[in-house]
């Protein structure tokens, strides 16, 4: 067997099941619902995170969901985000507040994030979070992020990279940033080898990690490598030097 049908091997692996996928799509029909029932004036709701880009992978996945409101609703960030999370606790047990989302963990390990927020205009395209760490706005877009992704053709070595941090416990805290190095390092490489492109993330990683300015597509204001801390910068450099020292992939997977 080549080395890139092992990859592909590994990526067929983590493909969701059919069942597995409707599951998803029921679930966020069901919060749709609720929130639809408790709220008022949203406007759009749609898929984002792993599964609006299709880069999940069986082995460790959530699902993301944004609801937006227009720019006119008459309601403060704050109380946009708020009232989800009041929302949400009217239906679920445990509802758990993160930086510009409200969680609802499962058994397993499964979680779901809600991502309020108010939108720019009537496009959707662009909207303000609350962020509940300072206080204060961001703006990004997670349209821009999806269609980043979808359109790198480097969807496959994105979904082995995430496999890769899940077994060996690397450090990338947000997915995006780690999307963000993938589609970097592999700029030129033919799309059709996965044994290059990976090689070349690990060699940006270890080449670049600690000093690389990884900017949010949508905003450039939002630094994105700024957010991770400089010993897991640390943490990732060393474990990608380590993979490629491997003999065999099957030592890095």
């Amino acid at each position: 067997m080549s080395n890139d049908a092992y990859l592909r091997g590994l990526l067929a692996q983590q493909d969701l099941t059919p069942s597995e996928e409707s599951a998803l799509r029921g679930l966020r029909d069901t919060i749709e619902e609720q929130l639809r029932k408790g709220l008022n004036k949203i406007e759009r709701v749609y898929y984002a995170g792993s599964f609006g880009k299709d880069t999940m992978i069986r082995e460790l996945y959530d699902l993301d969901i944004v609801v937006y409101w227009a720019n006119d609703c008459g309601f403060t960030l704050q109380d946009i985000y708020s009232s989800v999370g009041d929302a949400l606790k009217r239906n679920w047990k445990v509802v758990k507040s993160k930086t510009v989302a409200w969680e609802l963990p499962f058994d397993g390990g499964f979680h779901l994030d809600v991502v309020p927020g108010r939108a720019l205009n009537n496009t959707f395209k662009y909207a303000n979070l609350y962020r509940t760490d300072t206080a204060t706005s961001l703006q990004t877009s997670i349209k821009v992020h999806i269609d980043t992704v979808r359109n790198s053709a480097r969807r496959d070595a994105i979904r082995l990279m995430k496999l890769w941090r899940k077994r060996k416990s690397v450090p990338f805290k947000k997915s995006l940033a780690l999307e963000l190095i993938t589609i970097d390092a592999c700029s030129g490489l033919p799309t059709d080898n996965l044994e290059k492109q990976l090689l070349a993330v690990f060699r940006y990683m270890t080449e670049n990690i600690t000093t690389a300015r990884l900017v949010d597509p949508a905003n450039s204001n939002n630094v994105i490598s700024d957010e991770i801390t400089y010993s897991d910068k640390l943490a990732i450099q060393s474990a990608a030097r380590a993979t490629l020292t491997a003999q065999y992939w099957s030592e890095v997977f």
